[in-house]
């Protein structure tokens, strides 16, 4: 097997032999010991034999009234031809990816996430200063360490914690501003009051007087738990009252959903690509975790004016594709699904959706339009603070 392996990349060439009586030449080739591969007779003055490369020179110094040449290659002799046909191309792509890997291995932007411009701007400059700027080579990831723990040293008493990453060709740091606890000043005197018209579902209070309960109608701005604290009919003391208020509140939601759906919905996962794109075909670099489906943005950072071949970079981002075509019973069905959906969205962690029916649904040329109602138990929690104790029995008592 291993000797097979070995012919099959020795290099070879047919010949074409033409002269007088062929067989008195491959005679001769015979006796000065030129193996002879393979032979293919077209006369007895013409044939082809497939002879070892080493060999040809020394058929060509026998040849005498002969007339030799070559018909094609074999072997490795037949690699380097392609190679030496294809040489331009295949520089263009050695140096499309030697430049591809530097390139990749540059640094293009740095970002600081956070809302303070001079913090952001003082990064950066530390940043700068390791030489982690625009056009600089990448760090390994122990530089990386090092720089972030001389960060945290430098500026202990602003930042918590900070992360530095790397992603494609681009380095973004985020902190987390380390937060000083200050003695917080007492507050103002207040009462809690409803936000908007609802039937109490629920009371929590901590500090002041509750003077509304589950089950009453409030409207907004009406005063649930008063900051003023009574005694036998008269105030004795005021507060800034503290508590949590519940409601149930009311809404009325329209949805349309199309016969035919199409959504695409970006996961929040996007990354920069170098692809080396030649006619057809593409191919990406040091892209390991491929997205399956995504929304492609490019931009050509060399092309060869010569050959067909580019090398791009691409900003991709990940999509999740869902399309279908729906009766309009699946078509109703999945509107109010995305009727409790988009109402659930505009709730808090601790609100929810008590019970919800389809007022009526209105069957359009491409879909299906829904009203329906909800309602909702959510936070109505509001303060009003306290200006004139004279108004007290007017706010809390209504009288």
């Amino acid at each position: 097997m291993k000797n097979k392996s070995i012919e099959s990349i020795r290099s070879k060439v047919k010949i074409a032999i033409k002269g007088k009586n062929v067989n008195r030449f491959l005679l001769r080739l015979y006796k000065h010991k030129i193996a002879i591969l393979d032979l293919s007779k077209v006369s007895k003055d013409e044939a082809y034999a497939l002879i070892y490369f080493k060999d040809y020179e020394q058929v060509l110094k026998l040849s005498t009234i002969y007339d030799i040449y070559i018909v094609s290659y074999g072997g490795w002799e037949k690699n380097k031809n392609k190679i030496r046909y294809n040489r331009i191309l295949l520089l263009s792509l050695f140096f499309a990816f030697a430049t591809l890997f530097i390139l990749s291995k540059l640094i293009f932007k740095v970002e600081v996430i956070t809302n303070d411009s001079e913090m952001r701007e003082q990064l950066l400059y530390d940043l700068g200063l390791y030489k982690i700027e625009k056009f600089k080579f990448q760090k390994s990831y122990s530089e990386i360490q090092k720089i972030k723990e001389e960060l945290l040293i430098k500026y202990k008493e602003e930042i918590e914690w900070l992360e530095i990453e790397l992603v494609g060709t681009k380095y973004i740091l985020k902190y987390e501003p380390r937060i000083i606890n200050e003695e917080e000043n007492k507050s103002k005197p207040r009462h809690i009051i409803a936000n908007k018209n609802a039937i109490i579902y629920s009371v929590i209070s901590s500090k002041g007087q509750v003077i509304r309960y589950k089950n009453d109608y409030v409207k907004k701005g009406d005063v649930v738990i008063s900051g003023y604290i009574y005694l036998n009919d008269e105030i004795k003391d005021t507060v800034s009252a503290e508590g949590k208020i519940f409601g149930e509140t009311w809404y009325e939601v329209e949805v349309f959903y199309p016969f035919g759906y199409y959504e695409q919905k970006r996961t929040g996962k996007e990354k920069d690509v170098y692809t080396v794109k030649f006619l057809n075909h593409k191919w990406e670099l040091f892209n390991f975790n491929k997205f399956y489906d995504k929304i492609v943005e490019e931009k050509v950072i060399l092309a060869s004016r010569v050959i067909p071949l580019q090398l791009v970079k691409e900003h991709q981002i990940e999509v999740k594709t869902k399309s279908a075509i729906q009766t309009p019973e699946e078509a109703k069905e999945e509107a109010v699904a995305l009727g409790v959906s988009k109402m659930e969205n505009k709730l808090a962690d601790n609100e929810y959706i008590i019970k919800y029916k389809v007022l009526d649904e209105n069957l359009k040329q491409d879909g299906v339009l829904v009203r329906m109602f909800f309602s909702v138990c959510e936070d109505i929690t509001a303060y009003e603070e306290i200006k004139e104790e004279k108004d007290a029995e007017d706010n809390d008592r209504g009288t």
